[in-house]
């Protein structure tokens, strides 16, 4: 796997990051990369991915620890509550956790919200006319 990474054609940033098991989604990634990633992910051998909240939706990782950061503070209600989803799933009898570094996220589950851009969307997608 280390020599599969050092010959992938993408910055030494990232390659050392993999190398130290630290995962990154980013825009328009090297395909080789994210199969590896992918892969290493699968297996559990990752002790990170970084990723934006847009992570969320089409991602199907199990993960066993979350750590919602502060910088995600504009997530939405559903997204928030996709990424709790995401973590203990297909596994039992481990050790899960879920951290939030800003209590208004953990507050924004509770409270009833008007707008919800994902739920508008899907209504969208749903009641266009196929032609």
């Amino acid at each position: 796997t280390s020599k599969e990474i050092m010959q992938l054609n993408i910055s030494n940033h990232l390659k050392v990051l993999l190398l130290l098991g630290i995962g990154m989604f980013i825009e328009n990634p090297n395909v080789q990369y994210m199969e590896i990633m992918k892969r290493l992910a699968d297996e559990q051998k990752l002790f990170i991915i970084i990723a934006s909240s847009d992570y969320i939706y089409g991602t199907n990782y199990q993960f066993c620890h979350g750590y919602i950061s502060k910088d995600l503070g504009n997530m939405t209600q559903e997204k928030t509550i996709q990424a709790m989803g995401r973590i203990g799933r297909n596994q039992l009898q481990k050790e899960y956790s879920i951290r939030f570094r800003d209590d208004d996220l953990i507050e924004k589950i509770f409270i009833d919200v008007s707008y919800r851009p994902e739920v508008d969307n899907m209504n969208k997608l749903f009641n266009t006319p196929i032609m």
